[in-house]
């Protein structure tokens, strides 16, 4: 760049647009770019987005844009990038199923297959092959603990609980306690467990990088003699019941608060043993202080999530998202389904569906 445009400084650490993220390009440069390859109101598409320079620069000139990332920091902090400088609204969508196109391209030709591999690395013992034996369970020795490995073609959700539950009372005599690892969740995983009352049925998550390390029979006998597969805790966000309060003749206010935040197996967070202690003082004491960013959609459609409002922890002085959000929302007569998504510091993300009659 600097031997053609050399009026374009490189992007330095006190730049006021500096994200600290290291492919990033200066928006001088994405501006002269764009202005020279699209009109206003064109779409300008940028499939590696890193820190979403090119759709902030779209935005400001006035241009329409598509982005994408496989990684979720860069999801992130585009997302703030946008927010930040005030950009229209916007969506933000999970697409395509990483886990399962992931195993497709794997060397494990069945489920059962994968299953023993997350189990041994787990630490627990597959059953020996037998009739009516499902190869993706195990157990923990010594405890009485089964274990319940989930396929990365599906969805860990209710049905899997409760496939669990039943595994637990009637296989092999039945068990004290069953343990569900899964690759990928509802989004209403955290209601469902609630929902059980169930305090021998813990949920864990396989690591998400997981089948990208486990390229090769070599590459698995790595990682269980390092033993550094760490499986996480699964969280969850609780929402207080919205309140709709009269606004005026048009419109409704409508109150959302933020209620719990909860992580199943703290002692399963990937974190050095100081920092584990830190993050379980704060659990003890305010846990919602882990959350990172939060967003609304009053008028959820149950398929594409669109933020009508939204904080980030790291724009109030105090290091804590708002607690408390008030929207002022068109009168209907529809019952209303409000879709509240958040994202903690470690980078997971839940979220929790409320109907407001």
């Amino acid at each position: 760049m600097q031997e053609i445009w050399s009026d374009i400084p490189i992007l330095l650490s006190h730049f006021k647009e500096h994200r600290a993220y290291t492919t990033q390009k200066p928006e001088a440069l994405l501006e002269r770019i764009i202005q020279s390859s699209s009109n206003q109101d064109s779409v300008v598409a940028d499939f590696f987005s890193g820190s979403g320079t090119t759709g902030a620069v779209a935005e400001k000139l006035g241009r329409r844009w598509i982005m994408s990332d496989l990684g979720k920091p860069a999801c992130m902090i585009t997302r703030k990038r946008l927010i930040d400088q005030d950009a229209k609204p916007f969506l933000y969508q999970s697409i395509g199923d990483y886990q399962k196109e992931q195993y497709e391209q794997s060397e494990y030709r069945t489920i059962g297959a994968l299953a023993h591999v997350v189990l041994n690395l787990f630490g627990a013992l597959p059953f020996p092959p037998g009739e009516n034996v499902p190869n993706n369970l195990g157990y923990l020795k010594p405890s009485k603990t089964l274990v319940f490995v989930d396929s990365p073609t599906r969805v860990t959700n209710f049905n899997t609980l409760k496939k669990a539950q039943e595994l637990r009372a009637g296989f092999m005599g039945g068990w004290e306690k069953v343990l569900v690892l899964g690759w990928q969740f509802s989004t209403k995983i955290g209601q469902e467990i609630e929902s059980l009352e169930d305090e021998k049925l813990e949920v864990q998550v396989i690591p998400a990088d997981l089948l990208d390390k486990l390229k090769t029979k070599a590459s698995y006998e790595q990682l269980l003699k390092s033993g550094k597969v760490r499986f996480s805790s699964l969280q969850y966000l609780t929402v207080n019941q919205p309140v709709k309060t009269h606004y005026n003749d048009e419109n409704d206010e409508i109150t959302v608060e933020l209620d719990n935040y909860v992580l199943l197996s703290p002692d399963a967070m990937p974190l050095d043993s100081e920092f584990k202690e830190k993050v379980e003082k704060v659990m003890a004491k305010d846990p919602l202080s882990l959350i990172e960013y939060w967003s609304i959609d009053p008028d959820y459609d149950g398929k594409t999530f669109r933020s009508k409002w939204q904080d980030y922890r790291e724009n109030n002085s105090n290091l804590k998202v708002k607690r408390k959000a008030k929207l002022v929302l068109p009168k209907t007569l529809a019952n209303r389904k409000i879709c509240v998504k958040a994202v903690d510091v470690f980078g997971l993300e839940s979220a929790v569906t409320k109907v407001v009659l």
